[in-house]
């Protein structure tokens, strides 16, 4: 069985009001077609962050309620083939609380939240009490690169760099940012989901460790109790499209089989069959690559 850990469904009022998505984006019978083709068994769907509160004039919170109605109930018409994530935005911290309790009573599976939101990171202590709720709740947090506000996006915008580039180190800053907040060490049973293999995170943990190290012995940075390499243990990470199993053999040294989650990244890619047989071409056991096709995201749900 194949679950997909990081899958595209946008409802109608967003995509209208959304200035890059089309309607490629919507349409439950085009995915589930896509789906049945790859082989795929079940989805989850995330957002991918978009402009949809300024075009349509809404706050943020407001915006993210409206997503979450929307695919609810693509989710509650796909036969039992699709889930979802409520969107919660890096808003006020009440707002994000009341959004994510009226998503869960209605069957969300947890939640996804933008990288950063207008420059501001998840590691601020204002963002604490939503963190706590999703401990308490037994409900993991994944987090989508920003399309708005990318790293460096003050200085560039470009269609290919920014989304190439840019999205991935800011899901890098966000991580290194959370770890170095201590977030989980103050919540050791959260559970934090990060696109696209963290962004290159995996290319630098090596370098992060030493660093750290090295400038703890010196005395110019605070001890995390944990070094920054065991604390990527504790991270799930999806592959989002990856075709090359060389990529994956670095994530799992990383992060751990445990921690990889298979994910398409449907429909901003298309190929889900090559990055299927990305994963069978890995030398691990068979019992390792059905738990990251379905076994890992399974336990990640499991209340």
């Amino acid at each position: 069985m194949i679950l997909d850990a990081h899958f595209h469904l946008l409802p109608d009022e967003v995509i209208r009001n959304a200035s890059f998505y089309n309607e490629s984006w919507g349409g439950m019978d085009g995915h589930l077609r896509a789906m049945d083709e790859a082989g795929v068994s079940r989805a989850l769907i995330s957002y991918p962050t978009t402009d949809f509160h300024v075009r349509a004039a809404m706050t943020e919170i407001a915006a993210a309620a409206a997503y979450n109605r929307g695919v609810k109930d693509i989710a509650a018409n796909s036969g039992g083939r699709l889930s979802w994530l409520a969107a919660v935005p890096l808003a006020d911290a009440g707002g994000m609380i009341s959004l994510g309790e009226e998503a869960l009573s209605e069957g969300a599976s947890g939640f996804t939240m933008p990288t950063n939101g207008g420059g501001v990171y998840p590691d601020e202590g204002r963002f604490l009490p939503f963190f706590e709720k999703a401990e308490a709740w037994c409900k993991p947090v994944f987090f989508h690169p920003t399309t708005l506000s990318p790293f460096g996006f003050e200085k560039l915008r470009h269609p290919l760099i920014t989304p190439v580039f840019q999205y991935a180190f800011d899901t890098t800053l966000c991580l290194a940012k959370i770890i170095d907040c201590g977030l989980l060490e103050k919540l050791p049973r959260l559970k934090l989901v990060f696109a696209s293999f963290a962004g290159v995170m995996p290319f630098l943990a090596g370098r992060y460790g030493r660093t750290y190290k090295m400038l703890l012995g010196r005395g110019i940075v605070k001890g995390m109790g944990e070094g920054p390499e065991e604390v990527l243990k504790k991270i799930y990470i999806d592959t989002s499209g990856a075709a090359d199993a060389r990529m994956l053999d670095l994530a799992i040294n990383v992060f751990g089989e445990d921690r990889v989650l298979w994910g398409s990244d449907f429909p901003a890619n298309r190929d889900i069959r090559a990055s299927i047989d990305a994963v069978k071409e890995l030398l691990i056991s068979d019992t390792s690559k059905m738990n990251i096709f379905s076994g890992n995201l399974e336990t990640l749900l499991c209340n």
